[in-house]
């Protein structure tokens, strides 16, 4: 069958969202098929759906969240409303609440508010010590301090966080300083595992992940706003925390964004 798509592509991290309806239980199947469509050079999938009272939803693949998908969504949002608001509210999976996606079509950037962090715990991998997990609704990010490591370490990772807490997806963050002098600059590379599709992508950036990263930086630090450069292999993002009261208590993550016109995709 030929489904709509556009193919959003915020930092480098390729999300194509299908247009067309589709049953919830053909989604893991179209996107496993789509991903394998290299021509779109995807690393992940969201399916917009239209609720009873009109409005849209986007759902993730997997049931996960997606920072890049959501602040992608809301740029779409704007792009398809005669008005093109520069505030857009978002309904996406794994948040249980809408959230505000700043969009400016003009510099080509856009921004959203973040679903708090439930917690951050010590998660301890067999073998391999500790490392900080911090987890959100849906998907829990471990962060690792270092360059890229190999695909076994990643594999304990995983094996350790899904023994610890049950997520719709897991992420890897390995993070180092930029190398530039840069104060509050970071360079991170990120892979993701999505439970649903079985998926594991080194992706070419992560807006959660970065998120996560930011609200481990700025943990137990006075209060205030801290500023995060994230920089990964084919994106930048920027993540911002604010803390009172010696807690988090807002999340905010953007960058640049660019969605394609309508296209067709073929798939089984």
């Amino acid at each position: 069958m030929k489904v709509k798509i556009r193919v959003a592509d915020p930092a480098g991290n390729i999300t194509i969202f299908v247009m067309t309806p589709l049953e919830r239980s053909q989604y893991a199947e179209a996107a496993n098929q789509l991903l394998e469509q290299k021509k779109y050079k995807a690393e992940q999938v969201g399916f917009v759906e239209e609720k009873e009272d009109g409005t849209l939803h986007m759902q993730m693949m997997g049931g996960e969240f997606c920072g890049n998908a959501t602040r992608s969504f809301g740029y779409l949002k704007s792009l398809m409303d005669e008005k093109h608001p520069a505030l857009v509210q978002v309904d996406v999976s794994g948040s249980e609440s809408p959230l505000d996606v700043e969009v400016d079509l003009e510099s080509g950037t856009s921004r959203t508010t973040m679903p708090l962090p439930r917690k951050i715990v010590n998660l301890s991998v067999p073998g391999q010590g500790t490392c900080p997990m911090v987890c959100f609704d849906g998907i829990s990010h471990m962060i690792v301090k270092g360059p890229r490591r190999s695909d076994a370490f990643v594999q304990e990772v995983l094996k350790a966080a899904r023994a610890c807490e049950t997520c719709d997806a897991y992420g890897i963050m390995f993070l180092e300083p930029s190398g530039d002098g840069m104060e509050k600059c970071y360079r991170m590379t990120p892979v993701v595992y999505v439970v649903e599709t079985d998926s594991l992508v080194w992706e070419s950036s992560c807006g959660s992940g970065s998120m996560a990263c930011a609200v481990y930086l700025a943990d137990r630090k006075a209060d205030g706003t801290y500023v995060y450069v994230l920089r990964q292999p084919d994106g930048q993002i920027e993540a911002t925390v604010i803390r009172r009261e010696g807690k988090t208590v807002q999340c905010k993550m953007g960058g640049k964004v660019t969605i394609s016109g309508e296209l067709e995709a073929e798939i089984l």
